[in-house]
């Protein structure tokens, strides 16, 4: 049974599948992409911090053409005071802080996930719900 642990795992794990997606380093393929798709639930739902709900399909689509965009100016992404708690026995509530560097830019943003267990998944969670923040910089 995963624990709040995993959920923190998964968060980093898959934010550096982002960091290597979106500066070329992996390939452009089904393969590489299902990283991303499998721990997303079927209703998964991300709200952004303009307040735009963007759900499953439509995030996979608009991802899958993000692929190498920083290859000439790369991105750093990294994680920060990433927590979890069980909020039942298979429902669990992340929040974290995701920093998005570039040569030429940094911002922040608060983010709070909803996960819940799941078989065949990296680190037996998958994620049903997102909303993030800005953080000041």
């Amino acid at each position: 049974m995963p624990s709040e642990s995993n959920c923190c795992r998964e968060i980093n794990e898959l934010h550096r599948f982002f960091q290597n997606w979106f500066n070329g380093v992996l390939d452009n393929s089904d393969e590489c992409f299902r990283r991303l798709s499998e721990v997303l639930a079927d209703d998964f739902e991300i709200i952004s911090p303009p307040g735009t709900r963007t759900h499953r399909e439509e995030l996979l689509n608009s991802l899958r053409d993000t692929h190498a965009m920083h290859a000439a100016s790369p991105i750093e992404i990294s994680i920060q005071n990433c927590g979890a708690r069980a909020l039942s026995d298979q429902i669990y509530l992340a929040t974290y802080e995701e920093w998005q560097a570039t040569a030429s830019d940094k911002k922040g943003r608060l983010s709070s996930a909803i996960m819940r267990t799941a078989r065949d998944t990296p680190h037996g969670v998958e994620w049903l719900q997102v909303h993030e923040t800005w953080l000041p910089v």
